[in-house]
């Protein structure tokens, strides 16, 4: 049975390692000054070289004869990596050996010494995949293995990771194959199996892997044993259903200039032929980000052919900015991957990408109509007892009743009310306090001063008021106020204080402490009429009719 291209063709030395130099100089570097660490994470999308470089590493530290870092693939130690038979070299599949269990037989075997070379070299592939249990049973060593053990984690979702693994690694990330690159690759692969490929070709499955060499050779493998050599561009469009891309040219040219009739037929057409309706939706994805980068000044002849590329700048000079945004966002949200993918998703993004956004008109101000003239004041007459009812006694006055049915519409237009003076309203840095207040007494819920916790003296803060710079803490008991007079004499605690006010009001203020109404000996002002609701009202010409008095919890016991 043949070997695949991507197992045929693997890298041997550092230096052969594709779009990936930093981090092949840095571990040869590593290597040559005997300067290597015991535990690596390589991180990085599927296909860019993870475990080629994590193998290429091990042969590398157990080389007979290294040469400037990189191994010589002639000694005994190397060829048996090549060949797969290394018993120094442990490579552990985390996907299917994820559990705690798998984990302690590492642990127990890893302080046994190696067998041939000089390191044992474990390599473990999508780490991220290990049970929580597995990462802690791991801790311990991979923060301090024998001198004669390295770690190599492997993983395509670095972010799963636990950061107490992470930290406990050299971290290597490892980037996308560029085009450019991964068609050279290629082309030398197709070199050395004595095919021929069109550059065309070559870059077209390039740009399909997505930047993944693994899947650049596999496509290339797969086109070569469908259609053989001379391997043309056309070869590749049929073996990947790209018949569409000319229509898929057309369909982002027909959302560039917003006509929507020829779009929307266009896209009927492409649904009648039977045709990939997602591989459609990703080329006019791509195209409108081409639009987008040719409008802004930006070409890439690496990811567009010259000609349509020319189009695509054609599109661009006929198209506003704000446009291509948002048809790119829109066909960009569509998925696509779900069975029975129908037409009326690209047909929608088609349609509302043409339409332009709805803006709020702007506010304007109603006119104030004036006031009617006060009708003049006259003294009712006296109403009559009906039959079976007591006359009030003289002298007295029954209290009004409040309706609590709602006032009926007036006839005429709604007269706005304009205050003449401010007198009374809260002003922004009070209605500021008064707002974050509860998250302020949140913050602090925790905080002990020298006695008591500064929490809970706030919650029984009543009032705050705002004046000259300094905020007043206004307490219903003078003890209150006397525990904080004492906790504000701490300087730490008059500074955890000050902070936590500065950050809700955008600025340091003055802590002072008062008592409201003498601290219980006096008249107590009810906490309806100490709302800045009731004083803005108050303000406003509106007057108490009447007020219910709460009874506290202990005097209810009492009663």
């Amino acid at each position: 049975m043949s070997e695949v291209f991507y197992r045929k063709w693997r890298p041997t030395r550092l230096d052969e390692v594709v779009g990936q130099e930093m981090v092949a100089r840095t571990l040869r570097n590593a290597v040559a000054k005997g300067r290597t660490a015991h535990a690596y994470l390589f991180c990085g999308p599927r296909g860019t070289g993870k475990t080629s470089t994590a193998r290429i590493l091990a042969k590398a530290i157990n080389c007979l004869a290294p040469q400037d870092g990189e191994p010589d693939n002639e000694c005994n130690m190397c060829r048996a990596v090549n060949e797969g038979r290394a018993m120094d070299l442990i490579e552990i599949d985390a996907a299917s050996n994820r559990g705690i269990d798998d984990i302690r037989n590492v642990r127990d075997r890893v302080h046994y010494a190696p067998s041939e070379g000089r390191c044992k070299v474990y390599i473990v592939d999508e780490v991220h995949m290990l049970t929580d249990a597995a990462f802690n049973a791991l801790l311990k060593t991979l923060e301090e293995p024998p001198a004669h053990s390295i770690f190599i984690l492997a993983t395509t979702e670095a972010h799963k990771v636990p950061l107490t693994i992470v930290s406990r690694c050299q971290r290597f990330d490892f980037r996308r194959i560029p085009l450019e690159e991964s068609a050279a690759k290629l082309a030398d692969l197709s070199r050395r199996e004595g095919v021929e490929a069109s550059p065309e070709a070559l870059a077209l499955i390039a740009r399909e892997s997505a930047g993944s060499l693994r899947d650049a050779e596999n496509l290339l493998e797969r086109a070569l044993v469908s259609y053989g050599s001379p391997l043309t561009e056309e070869h590749l469009r049929d073996l990947l259903e790209l018949g569409s891309d000319e229509q898929a040219l057309e369909l982002a040219g027909h959302v560039a200039s917003k006509s929507v009739k020829d779009g929307l037929a266009l896209i009927n057409q492409i649904a009648g032929e039977g045709a990939d309706l997602r591989q459609l939706h990703r080329s006019v994805v791509g195209y409108l980000r081409g639009v987008m980068l040719a409008s802004a000044g930006v070409s890439d002849a690496a990811i567009h052919p010259d000609e349509a590329q020319a189009r695509l700048d054609s599109f661009a000079g006929n198209a506003s900015m704000p446009h291509l945004v948002r048809s790119l966002r829109l066909f960009s949200e569509i998925d696509m991957r779900r069975e029975g993918a129908s037409a009326i998703e690209l047909e929608l993004a088609l349609v509302r990408s043409s339409m332009e956004e709805e803006q709020a008109p702007a506010p304007t101000a109603p006119p104030v109509p004036a006031a009617p003239p006060a009708p003049a004041r006259s003294q009712p007459a006296p109403a009559r007892p009906a039959a079976g009812q007591r006359p009030a006694r003289q002298g007295t006055q029954p209290a009004p009743r409040v309706s609590r049915q709602p006032a009926p519409a007036s006839k005429g237009p709604p007269v706005e009310y304009t205050p003449t003076s401010t007198d009374g309203l809260p002003t922004e840095p009070q209605s500021k306090l008064d707002s974050q207040w509860n998250e302020i007494v949140r913050s602090l819920s925790r905080h002990k001063g020298r006695r008591f916790n500064l929490g809970a003296l706030l919650r029984d803060c009543k009032e705050r008021e705002i004046s000259d710079g300094q905020i007043i803490l206004k307490f219903s008991f003078k003890s209150h106020m006397e525990r904080m007079e004492e906790e504000l004499s701490d300087p730490q605690t008059q500074k955890v204080l000050k902070n936590a006010l500065a950050n809700a009001l955008d600025g340091p203020h003055h802590i002072k402490v008062a008592v409201v109404g003498g601290g219980g000996n006096g008249p107590r002002q009810s906490p309806a009429l100490r709302s800045h609701l009731v004083r803005a009202a108050q303000s406003m010409g509106a007057k108490v009719v009447a007020e219910k008095e709460e009874i506290p919890d202990d005097e209810q016991e009492d009663a």
